[in-house]
């Protein structure tokens, strides 16, 4: 009796704190990362320091004369400014620091850029634009230029309401990246979380470079917690309703029962998560009547994350203490990955090169399947749970106390550039997951 109370402990505290919701990082199609181009200027290397690139974004001009654009156009000059700085491929210069004469040259209906005032203060590459308000409507024109090169690389004209501004400033930030890196940028990508306090507990969605919330699932009848998001941008969380446990895809619920704990997608969109028995705790898939149990180590297995190739990681104590597993695929035995020590969370990035998990409940590392290449991302700074990778695999949210409650942070695949997701949203947020797909440039 005592040994049973003491796994009904175990599984209360993985499931009420839900100290391993895993996040699944299934990409389509290779994450959609396919973008061939030899002439690409920056390499994606994620294994150590990034060398950045110097970035200048110049104050948005009005339609005509020299001066800065007003109204809404500042507020989206600096949110492209931030959107570049947040994937730590860029340092940003100052604009005021260059001799440039006109402020127009380069743009529309002015005389061509002179790239020697940007070459002086180091600048490699230089985005200009104009702003154009008109009632509730907004139009941008954005042009980018190589300073090495002397070539313009895009010039890109957006139409919109003003409401939409941040959106449009996220999709030329992706066109941004694409130019210079051969991968675009993750703007406009959909980011799904947990909002209020442990009673009150909500699932909520925002998008990378975006400020808004939308609640999904509240918390009527008990907690929504645990979400994750698949193939297709498929939504799964899980719900207490009474004393019942509830799965649901897509708003759906497909099993109610037994707690279920971390779901996760599988590359083919199967929902799969951690299935609470009277003795154990195995991860079962959820594809038909009745859930079907793909693991049977005899203790606790559950988060499980899945690479591209049907590779998966999770969590199982069954040498004693809480570690990081791999198998070949669901239904194989599992090797031991993660180094001595409790470890939690895994998540694996979108080309299956890596996998990112939690060290003694606090800090996030990151190490390769092959359990090579061990490396601490965080340290010192509160508690940092629940990594995700972004779908093109250079950046990772994470939820993290460092600022008092738990909110959401992003930092790059290295641990580089560690920063709030959006000051602007409001209440608590946890248990992050990262949309698998990739934005859509044709938009």
């Amino acid at each position: 009796m005592r040994r049973k109370l003491a796994f009904l402990g175990v599984i209360l505290l993985f499931a009420g704190l839900c100290l391993a919701a895993a996040p699944s990082l299934l990409a389509q199609d290779g994450g959609g990362l396919e973008y061939q181009n030899p002439s690409v200027i920056i390499p994606v290397d994620l294994s150590g320091t990034m060398n950045r690139f110097n970035i200048v974004v110049a104050d948005f001009l009005g339609p005509k004369g020299p001066e800065r654009a007003e109204g809404v156009a500042p507020v989206l000059n600096k949110r492209l400014a931030d959107n570049l700085e947040m994937t730590g491929l860029f340092r940003l210069v100052d604009p005021r620091s260059s001799l440039e004469a006109n402020p127009r040259a380069g743009v529309t209906e002015g005389p061509p850029i002179d790239y020697a005032p940007w070459a002086q203060i180091g600048a490699n590459f230089v985005i200009k634009g104009i702003a154009q308000p008109s009632g509730s409507r907004l139009t941008l024109e954005l042009r980018l230029f190589n300073v090495a090169s002397g070539q313009q690389m895009l010039a890109k004209k957006l139409s919109g309401s003003t409401k939409d501004g941040k959106a449009m400033i996220g999709r030329f930030t992706n066109e941004v990246i694409l130019a210079i890196t051969g991968i675009p940028g993750v703007f406009g990508t959909k980011i799904i979380y947990v909002t209020g306090d442990r009673a009150n507990r909500s699932v909520a969605m925002t998008e990378l470079g975006g400020d808004e919330q939308t609640i999904l699932a509240g918390s009527r009848g008990g907690p929504s917690t645990q979400p994750t998001l698949g193939p297709g941008d498929k939504t799964a969380w899980v719900h207490r309703n009474g004393k019942k446990w509830e799965l649901l895809v897509n708003g759906r619920v497909v099993y109610s029962g037994e707690p279920v704990i971390a779901p996760a997608f599988t590359p083919g969109g199967v929902v799969v998560a951690g299935l609470s028995g009277r003795t154990s705790t195995n991860i079962a898939m959820f594809d038909g009547r009745s859930p079907r149990v793909i693991t049977n180590g005899g203790g606790i297995e559950i988060s499980p994350t899945f690479a591209p190739d049907g590779r998966m990681a999770y969590v199982s104590d069954q040498a004693g203490t809480a570690s990081v597993y791999v198998a070949a695929g669901p239904g194989s035995p599992g090797v031991r990955l993660s180094p001595g020590g409790k470890s939690t969370d895994p998540a694996w990035s979108p080309k299956g090169d890596k996998i990112a998990f939690v060290v003694g409940e606090r800090d996030i590392a990151i190490i390769n399947p092959d359990g090579s290449g061990f490396r601490q991302l965080t340290g010192g700074q509160g508690r940092n749970l629940h990594p995700s990778f972004s779908p093109d695999g250079r950046m990772i949210v994470f939820s993290s106390t460092r600022s008092g409650g738990e909110k959401l942070y992003v930092m790059s695949a290295n641990g580089d550039r560690q920063q709030i997701l959006s000051p602007l949203l409001q209440g608590s947020q946890s248990l992050p997951s990262w949309s698998p797909v990739m934005p859509d440039l044709s938009q």
